[in-house]
């Protein structure tokens, strides 16, 4: 019976491990990143420090430089939709390395 008892104990641990590396930080306001796959390691850095919030501190931030070569780069040149998952277009990626991004 006691080791019933510890076998469940460390099952239902694991599995609370298992959730908690899967989600990333989340705001105070209670927003989390949305992706905890990532492509890139500056948004995966930035959702690690602060969630959302800091993952679109860090994009703006990203976008201001690279606009200094591009003027015509906008949210809306890697984002189809602008929130709550910020889907990528098909050229987000390559525009980010093209402009330095890693």
């Amino acid at each position: 019976m006691k080791k019933l008892v510890s076998t469940l104990i460390l099952g239902a641990l694991a599995t609370v491990a298992a959730i908690s590396l899967q989600t990333s930080p989340v705001n105070a306001d209670g927003t989390a990143c949305f992706r905890t796959k990532f492509e890139t390691k500056m948004t995966e850095d930035a959702c690690k420090k602060g969630g959302q919030e800091a993952a679109k501190t860090a994009w703006k931030e990203w976008l201001a430089e690279a606009k200094k070569a591009d003027a015509g780069l906008s949210c809306k040149t890697c984002h189809s939709k602008l929130g709550p998952e910020f889907p990528l277009t098909p050229e987000a990626l390559p525009t980010f390395k093209k402009h330095g991004g890693k």
